[in-house]
């Protein structure tokens, strides 16, 4: 068996009125075959606005960090930030 790292990610609302429940359901949907959202949790952000932290799991492979990044930033409303990796 390969290799797996974990990317811990910052998902960051761009307005208060985003629904980060549904922004979970979305980044669950739009994650690849190869990637799985192993947990999640909101944190107080700013203003009293919430801001996901993610863990995800992907193989270990160069640039897969970027384009799971890439991938949950095209969510409208949010952008990411991939803040660690880990080899597990």
């Amino acid at each position: 068996m390969s290799a797996r790292n974990a990317l811990e990610i910052e998902v960051l609302p761009d307005d208060p009125e985003i629904n980060l429940d549904e922004v979970v359901e979305k980044i669950k949907q739009k994650l690849p075959d190869y990637a799985r959202l192993e947990s999640y949790r909101k944190e107080p952000f700013v203003y009293g606005m919430y801001k996901l932290r993610i863990l995800v799991t992907v193989p270990e492979k160069e640039g897969i960090a970027d384009e799971i990044e890439k991938i949950i930033s095209e969510i409208e409303g949010v952008s990411a930030e991939v803040v660690s990796i880990s080899r597990i």
